[in-house]
């Protein structure tokens, strides 16, 4: 029982062990990777109708995995190799998911982040916390513009299909 007292202590005692450039270079990769598997998951993923809600909610996974990927990765960032965070982060996040009601999937994840980005800022890992909001930002700005472009390009097909 004390080894598991001392492991305990011993976790909460360990710091951040990456460097800025470090975290941003593994918040990068895994938006690199995220954005290939939701792309591939985009185009493999067919129904074999042309179901408008099943497309809606396609592009929904697909973007939800792209927050996923990079969200895994800021999530390893914050708790690193520590029991205790590791297991108030579950709490924190189990609470949210079974107690809120949030219909949409990226709206979840947007919650999990903000718990993210609290609890970096409360263990006192800054540059996690900068660089993974600055980060998450900018992944959120990035699908805005790409679901922007989509719909900017239905509308001008949909106009060039009822001028003809």
């Amino acid at each position: 029982m004390n080894e598991l007292f001392q492991v305990l202590q011993n976790s909460a005692e360990s710091g951040i062990s990456q460097s800025p450039l470090q975290i941003v270079i593994n918040l990068s990769l895994a938006m690199i990777l995220g954005l290939i598997y939701s792309y591939v998951y985009r185009i493999t993923n067919f129904d074999g109708k042309k179901n408008k809600i099943f497309k809606k909610e396609m592009k929904g996974i697909q973007y939800t995995l792209l927050l996923l990927s990079v969200g895994g990765a800021f999530i390893w960032i914050v708790v690193a190799d520590n029991l205790v965070r590791a297991f108030g982060l579950a709490g924190a996040l189990s609470l949210i998911r079974f107690r809120t009601v949030v219909k949409d999937p990226m709206n979840t994840i947007k919650v999990f982040y903000a718990i993210i980005i609290g609890m970096s800022c409360g263990l006192s890992q800054y540059y996690a916390a900068i660089i993974g909001t600055v980060f998450m930002c900018f992944v959120l700005t990035l699908i805005y513009f790409i679901k922007e472009r989509e719909y900017k390009r239905k509308k001008a097909l949909k106009k060039l299909l009822k001028n003809n």
